[in-house]
């Protein structure tokens, strides 16, 4: 059996409690730099777990609930 590694981009939306917008996207640039990350299971029953990481830009959506 062979082990394949692929780069793959997500698409991922996450929720933070801080004080400004400000502090919320630092929070997330500091979590996410190489994130350990569990998606689940594959169908054998194993983890699937990968490295997670910030790349460039991200769009704030929501505010308190409401859209921006």
């Amino acid at each position: 059996m062979n082990e394949y590694l692929f780069d793959i981009k997500l698409f991922a939306s996450i929720r933070v409690n801080a004080a400004s917008e400000s502090e919320a996207r630092t929070l997330i640039l500091e979590c996410f730099d190489c994130a350990d990350v569990n998606a689940g299971a594959w169908p054998n029953g194993d983890p699937i777990l990968f490295e997670a990481s910030v790349d460039g830009d991200f769009d704030l959506v929501e505010i308190n609930g409401e859209f921006v």
